[in-house]
């Protein structure tokens, strides 16, 4: 059977047992599907339904599903049980998971959920619990292999015989020194075809990448992106080794990134974290839009005012009004190109605020082109093929050349806004997501006005 097909056979039982209701029958798909398919159909489920499964699974069941689940469904699903099956479930996380649970949920509730725990997973969680969440240290986990650099490789293996259940990852075993610096690296492999009695430094690989515990998340997961690491060390400002980052939270930072640039970018504020969207209640989503939307409904005011005070020109020339949108709408769509051509860039590494000058002289040349043949692509259909009737004592070819001439300088100065906002925002510390697409918009169709009926008053003397 195709992969495909039986994924649809899975995720078809699933979501009958799932809306079934029937526990029975939702232990029995979660042995035979993968815990994040069960997960991805419990998000589907109404409130009442989903919270009642939740409560009504065996601990067993909920601890194979928990690292999957949100935080909110996580403090329904330990609510009403006893501490006893309390403490299995989260101890069945690994320690880095613990540690952005704990994080999320409440304060009261991460208290009662810390003082279930082991001394052993207390004191991996007191480690993690010291930085951010959203740091290198805060997403590390501490369940990884280390072997010092002395040992053979027969020592090793026995050494790491007692690592093999707890350690997350072994595919990457870290060589230390006596003071905990990290020296180089290990595969599995490089233990598995080298004679027993070989030293551990003679054959691992010298591999001095690591990143700082303070450093921002999304830097670190760039790092594993960039050099292509199943995990990625992490260590403290004394370049003592604290922990690593694995590939799968690498990935769960970049689409946390990314979620949050585009909300971002789209005018939404607040925090969403990993709350599925038909879960997120209507308040909320009316929360996170209101105040952007309000505040740029304020600023598109001035538009109106622009308008009002070339109430004369409009009303010598009503033509004018007919290019009008087009002349906003095509500024507003190459600075939206413009920055986001430039806050990728920047999100990729490849630019940096230092490089202003370039982006922007750049970006000023593309601006350029665009609106060069824009501008004269649109004065020749104006021209040729006239939309209306040009009014009574304007020259058609003058108004073609205002419109032609307006459009090429509103794209120009719109890609240079475009370029220049989000790098200056990077300059003031500011995140430059916080200023694409809405507030550029805005910004230009107020450029654009101001552009089009200076040069309309101008060139055709109204």
């Amino acid at each position: 059977m195709a992969t495909e097909q039986w994924q649809d056979q899975i995720s078809e039982k699933i979501t009958a047992a799932l809306e079934s209701g029937s526990v029975k029958e939702i232990i029995v798909v979660s042995e035979e599907g993968h815990p994040a398919d069960v997960a991805a159909g419990l998000e589907l489920l109404d409130d009442e339904r989903r919270d009642l499964i939740l409560t009504s699974l065996p601990a067993d069941t909920l601890s194979k599903l928990i690292e999957f689940l949100p935080a909110s469904d996580v403090e329904k699903g330990l609510d009403q049980r006893d501490p006893a099956d309390q403490r299995h479930v989260l101890e069945a996380l690994p320690d880095d998971e613990l540690a952005d649970l704990i994080q999320e949920v409440s304060p009261d509730e991460g208290r009662k959920f810390i003082d279930l725990l082991s001394d052993s997973k207390k004191t991996a969680l007191d480690k993690l619990l010291i930085y951010p969440e959203n740091t290198a240290g805060g997403r590390m986990t501490t369940a990884f292999a280390k072997l010092r650099e002395n040992l053979t490789i027969g020592e090793a293996i026995k050494q790491l015989e007692s690592l093999k259940d707890s350690a997350e990852v072994l595919s990457r075993i870290y060589v230390i020194d006596a003071r905990n610096h990290i020296l180089g690296k290990l595969r599995l492999r490089d233990l598995t075809f080298n004679p027993r009695d070989r030293l551990i430094k003679d054959v691992m690989i010298a591999e001095p990448i690591t990143v700082n515990a303070s450093v921002d998340q999304e830097e670190a997961a760039q790092m594993m992106q960039k050099y292509d690491f199943v995990a990625l060390p992490v260590v403290n400002k004394k370049d003592h080794l604290l922990g690593v980052i694995t590939h799968d939270d690498a990935m769960d930072i970049l689409e946390e990134e990314t979620t949050e640039d585009i909300e971002k970018a789209s005018g939404i504020g607040g925090e969403r974290g990993d709350i599925a969207y038909l879960q997120i209640p209507v308040l909320t989503h009316f929360k996170r839009r209101f105040l952007w939307v309000l505040a740029l409904a304020l600023a598109a005011l001035a538009s109106g005012v622009i308008l009002h005070s070339y109430e004369k020109e409009l009303n010598s020339a009503f033509i004018l009004t007919l290019y009008l949108p087009m002349i906003v709408a095509a500024g507003g769509n190459t600075g939206a190109q413009s920055a986001t051509m430039i806050i990728r860039s920047m999100a990729l590494g490849e630019l940096s605020s230092g490089q202003f000058f370039r982006a922007v002289w750049k970006e000023m040349r593309v601006g350029m082109l665009l609106g060069l043949v824009l501008g004269i692509c649109i004065a020749l259909q104006i021209h040729f093929l006239p939309l209306h009737q040009v009014d009574s004592g304007l020259s058609a070819l003058a108004f073609a050349a205002v419109v032609g001439f307006s459009l090429t300088i509103q794209i120009l100065s719109s890609t240079i806004i475009g370029a220049a906002l989000p790098l200056l925002a990077t300059t003031a510390k500011l995140d430059p997501a916080v200023v694409a697409s809405p507030a550029i918009t805005t910004l230009v169709d107020i450029t654009g006005m101001i552009i089009y009926f200076a040069i309309a008053s101008s060139l055709l003397a109204i």
